[in-house]
């Protein structure tokens, strides 16, 4: 006759062990991209570049460099994907952003400044995330440059131009 408990204790073993070297085997057979570069660079020496495929265009939205590598251009493309759908001229729930940097006080009441914006988006807020955690110091400061602009804020009625689209 089966033994009930005895099999499902044996399946449970089975599992724990297999699950335990999935994920061993996995961290060690996964690298992060980072590491799997810096380990190229050094194999094919440190004097020659890693290449780099400009046409890859999942990599180029996930570093939001689609339009720009830095400044403003890739701020806008920063805010767009990261501020936007709360802060657009449709909402009411957040402010319209396309003046902050002339107006007197946030809406919390405190002064702008760069520091207060910074500190506002890097920590958020009851109503809005905080994105410390997700925006790195070269993404803040293109965010911020963008904000500063004259240009700010993007709208869907005037998306930006393609920079890969050239008219004959």
């Amino acid at each position: 006759m089966f033994d009930l408990s005895r099999i499902r204790a044996k399946a449970a073993g089975i599992l724990f062990t297999f699950t335990g070297l999935l994920l061993i085997g996995g961290s060690v057979l996964v690298e992060p991209a980072a590491a799997q570069a810096a380990a190229l660079q050094a194999k094919e020496g440190a004097d020659r570049p890693i290449p780099r495929d400009d046409l890859q265009r999942s990599m180029r939205i996930y570093t939001y460099t689609m339009t720009a590598e830095s400044g403003p251009q890739r701020g806008e493309v920063l805010y767009f994907y990261k501020c936007w759908m709360c802060h657009n001229k449709y909402t009411k729930s957040a402010p319209y952003l396309s003046d902050l940097f002339q107006r007197p006080r946030l809406v919390t009441g405190e002064q702008v400044s760069e520091s207060t914006v910074r500190e506002k988006i890097r920590s958020g807020s009851q109503r809005m995330p905080g994105f410390r955690h997700s925006l790195s110091d070269t993404d803040m400061a293109d965010l911020m440059s963008y904000l500063r602009s004259g240009k700010c804020c993007y709208e869907e009625d005037e998306p930006p131009a393609n920079p890969w689209y050239h008219k004959p």
